[in-house]
Protein backbone atom coordinates (compact mmCIF):
# COMPACT_ATOMS: atom_id res chain seq x y z
CA UNK A 1 0.00 0.00 0.00
CA UNK A 2 1.32 3.44 -0.95
CA UNK A 3 1.91 6.21 1.56
CA UNK A 4 -0.69 8.95 1.30
CA UNK A 5 0.20 12.64 1.54
CA UNK A 6 -1.99 15.26 3.19
CA UNK A 7 -3.14 16.69 -0.17
CA UNK A 8 -4.19 13.26 -1.43
CA UNK A 9 -6.42 12.43 1.56
CA UNK A 10 -9.56 14.03 0.12
CA UNK A 11 -9.70 11.43 -2.63
CA UNK A 12 -10.10 8.75 0.04
CA UNK A 13 -13.34 10.12 1.47
CA UNK A 14 -15.78 7.29 1.20
CA UNK A 15 -18.52 8.05 3.73
CA UNK A 16 -21.45 10.47 3.74
CA UNK A 17 -22.67 12.70 6.54
CA UNK A 18 -26.02 11.10 7.45
CA UNK A 19 -26.56 9.71 10.95
CA UNK A 20 -29.31 7.49 12.27
CA UNK A 21 -30.97 7.82 15.66
CA UNK A 22 -30.91 4.85 18.00
CA UNK A 23 -34.04 2.72 18.26
CA UNK A 24 -35.78 3.80 21.48
CA UNK A 25 -37.19 0.35 22.21
CA UNK A 26 -34.07 -1.72 21.47
CA UNK A 27 -31.88 -3.03 24.27
CA UNK A 28 -28.39 -2.20 22.98
CA UNK A 29 -26.87 -4.54 25.59
CA UNK A 30 -28.79 -7.56 24.23
CA UNK A 31 -26.87 -10.36 22.54
CA UNK A 32 -27.90 -9.26 19.05
CA UNK A 33 -25.47 -8.49 16.19
CA UNK A 34 -24.99 -4.80 15.45
CA UNK A 35 -23.43 -3.09 12.44
CA UNK A 36 -21.80 0.13 13.63
CA UNK A 37 -20.27 2.85 11.45
CA UNK A 38 -18.10 5.50 13.08
CA UNK A 39 -16.97 8.43 10.90
CA UNK A 40 -14.03 10.74 11.39
CA UNK A 41 -14.75 14.34 12.26
CA UNK A 42 -15.48 16.31 9.11
CA UNK A 43 -14.98 13.20 6.99
CA UNK A 44 -11.21 13.69 7.13
CA UNK A 45 -9.25 10.80 5.62
CA UNK A 46 -6.83 10.39 8.53
CA UNK A 47 -7.15 6.68 9.30
CA UNK A 48 -4.09 5.75 7.28
CA UNK A 49 -0.89 3.90 8.18
CA UNK A 50 -0.01 3.57 11.87
CA UNK A 51 -3.19 5.28 13.08
CA UNK A 52 -5.36 2.89 11.01
CA UNK A 53 -3.45 -0.08 12.44
CA UNK A 54 -3.93 1.28 15.98
CA UNK A 55 -7.65 1.79 15.39
CA UNK A 56 -7.95 -1.81 14.14
CA UNK A 57 -6.17 -3.13 17.24
CA UNK A 58 -8.38 -0.91 19.42
CA UNK A 59 -11.54 -2.48 18.00
CA UNK A 60 -10.35 -5.92 19.07
CA UNK A 61 -9.06 -4.66 22.42
CA UNK A 62 -12.34 -2.90 23.27
CA UNK A 63 -14.24 -6.07 22.38
CA UNK A 64 -11.99 -8.12 24.68
CA UNK A 65 -12.23 -5.63 27.56
CA UNK A 66 -16.03 -5.43 27.43
CA UNK A 67 -16.68 -9.09 26.51
CA UNK A 68 -18.14 -8.21 23.12
CA UNK A 69 -18.04 -10.70 20.29
CA UNK A 70 -16.45 -9.24 17.14
CA UNK A 71 -17.60 -10.65 13.80
CA UNK A 72 -15.81 -8.32 11.35
CA UNK A 73 -14.40 -4.83 11.00
CA UNK A 74 -12.94 -2.61 8.32
CA UNK A 75 -11.01 0.60 8.96
CA UNK A 76 -11.39 2.91 5.97
CA UNK A 77 -9.52 6.24 5.66
CA UNK A 78 -12.52 8.28 6.86
CA UNK A 79 -14.73 5.80 8.70
CA UNK A 80 -14.83 2.46 10.48
CA UNK A 81 -17.32 -0.40 10.08
CA UNK A 82 -17.68 -2.87 12.95
CA UNK A 83 -19.94 -5.91 13.11
CA UNK A 84 -20.21 -7.09 16.71
CA UNK A 85 -22.48 -8.25 19.49
CA UNK A 86 -22.60 -7.45 23.21
CA UNK A 87 -22.93 -11.25 23.58
CA UNK A 88 -23.42 -12.05 27.27
CA UNK A 89 -21.61 -8.94 28.53
CA UNK A 90 -24.81 -6.96 29.20
CA UNK A 91 -22.79 -3.85 28.34
CA UNK A 92 -24.57 -1.35 26.11
CA UNK A 93 -23.27 -0.17 22.76
CA UNK A 94 -22.88 3.39 24.08
CA UNK A 95 -20.26 2.12 26.55
CA UNK A 96 -18.42 0.24 23.81
CA UNK A 97 -18.38 3.33 21.59
CA UNK A 98 -17.27 5.62 24.43
CA UNK A 99 -14.35 3.34 25.33
CA UNK A 100 -13.30 2.82 21.70
CA UNK A 101 -13.48 6.52 20.78
CA UNK A 102 -11.78 7.64 23.98
CA UNK A 103 -8.83 5.28 23.56
CA UNK A 104 -8.32 5.97 19.85
CA UNK A 105 -8.63 9.72 20.40
CA UNK A 106 -5.85 9.55 23.00
CA UNK A 107 -3.69 7.65 20.51
CA UNK A 108 -4.38 10.27 17.86
CA UNK A 109 -3.60 13.17 20.22
CA UNK A 110 -0.21 11.66 21.01
CA UNK A 111 0.61 11.97 17.31
CA UNK A 112 0.05 15.75 17.51
CA UNK A 113 -3.33 15.76 15.77
CA UNK A 114 -4.99 19.15 15.82
CA UNK A 115 -8.66 18.38 15.20
CA UNK A 116 -11.13 16.04 16.87
CA UNK A 117 -10.77 12.48 15.54
CA UNK A 118 -14.39 11.22 15.56
CA UNK A 119 -17.78 12.66 14.78
CA UNK A 120 -19.92 12.95 17.88
CA UNK A 121 -22.41 10.25 16.92
CA UNK A 122 -22.20 6.87 15.22
CA UNK A 123 -24.57 5.03 12.95
CA UNK A 124 -25.74 1.64 14.15
CA UNK A 125 -28.06 -0.94 12.71
CA UNK A 126 -29.50 -3.95 14.47
CA UNK A 127 -29.32 -6.98 12.19
CA UNK A 128 -32.61 -8.57 11.28
CA UNK A 129 -33.16 -12.05 12.76
CA UNK A 130 -32.89 -13.78 9.37
CA UNK A 131 -30.03 -11.63 8.05
CA UNK A 132 -26.90 -13.82 7.86
CA UNK A 133 -23.78 -12.51 9.62
CA UNK A 134 -21.76 -13.69 6.64
CA UNK A 135 -23.66 -11.33 4.30
CA UNK A 136 -22.93 -8.28 6.45
CA UNK A 137 -19.33 -9.41 7.08
CA UNK A 138 -18.83 -9.72 3.31
CA UNK A 139 -20.21 -6.20 2.82
CA UNK A 140 -17.79 -4.81 5.41
CA UNK A 141 -14.81 -6.74 4.10
CA UNK A 142 -15.37 -5.72 0.48
CA UNK A 143 -15.67 -2.01 1.29
CA UNK A 144 -12.05 -1.12 0.30
CA UNK A 145 -12.45 -3.15 -2.90
CA UNK A 146 -15.69 -1.35 -3.86
CA UNK A 147 -14.04 2.02 -3.20
CA UNK A 148 -11.10 1.15 -5.48
CA UNK A 149 -8.47 1.22 -2.73
CA UNK A 150 -7.38 -2.37 -3.47
CA UNK A 151 -8.17 -4.98 -6.10
CA UNK A 152 -9.08 -7.65 -3.53
CA UNK A 153 -10.40 -6.99 -0.05
CA UNK A 154 -7.85 -9.42 1.38
CA UNK A 155 -5.14 -6.95 0.34
CA UNK A 156 -6.50 -4.25 2.70
CA UNK A 157 -4.47 -4.50 5.93
CA UNK A 158 -7.14 -2.96 8.17
CA UNK A 159 -9.91 -5.51 7.62
CA UNK A 160 -10.49 -8.54 9.77
CA UNK A 161 -13.27 -11.09 9.46
CA UNK A 162 -14.02 -13.52 12.28
CA UNK A 163 -16.91 -15.20 10.42
CA UNK A 164 -16.36 -16.56 6.92
CA UNK A 165 -17.86 -14.16 4.34
CA UNK A 166 -19.75 -15.61 1.40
Amino acid sequence: MKAVGRDQRTQYRTRGASRAARLPSHDYAAAVPLHVTVCTSGGRAVLIGPLAASVARSIEQTCRLLDYEPYAYCVMPDHVHVLLSPASSETGLATWLRRFKSYTTRLDQRSAAEARLWQRSARDRVLRPKEPLTTVAAYLARNPERKGLVERWTDWPYTRVFVVPT
